[in-house]
């Protein structure tokens, strides 16, 4: 049974601008923050110009080998629009955006959301959700 009064949902850009380092990065930042936050699963979505729904994973499996699936161009409100359709994930579950900053240059994200990107880097418009950085 899902504890949805924690559960988060992640879209991961997974297009060819991530290096595996990136990715590497971006995996341990989601495993690393459920742990933290006793959060039993994530809900995980890969996205390149396409949605990859991974479905809920617990950290350890997220920590562990994962089939990232992608690679190509890049944009994200696919894997947006998967969360907000999902009938199994809460209404009021806030959204992580892990990215290079390499995306469209708009997106609808209608609720409460955050960015998560190398330090250095920038997003191709102004943020409404809270921006977070990582060094790479």
């Amino acid at each position: 049974m899902l504890e949805h009064d924690r559960t988060f949902g992640v879209v991961v850009d997974t297009s060819g601008s991530m290096d595996t380092k990136m990715l590497g990065y971006a995996l341990g930042a989601i495993a690393s923050y459920s742990a933290a936050r006793e959060v039993p699963y994530a809900r995980v979505v890969f996205c390149d110009a396409n949605a990859y729904d991974a479905g809920y994973m617990a950290p350890e499996d997220i920590a562990g080998r994962v089939a990232v699936k992608g690679r190509g161009g890049t944009i994200l409100q696919p894997g947006v629009d998967l969360l907000l359709a999902a009938k199994d994930f809460p209404k009021d579950a806030p959204i992580l955006l892990i990215t290079d900053g390499y995306i469209e240059s708009q997106m609808r994200i209608p609720r409460e959301h955050a960015f998560l990107i190398p330090k250095g880097h920038r997003l191709p418009f102004r943020a409404k959700g809270k921006m977070f950085y990582f060094s790479v």
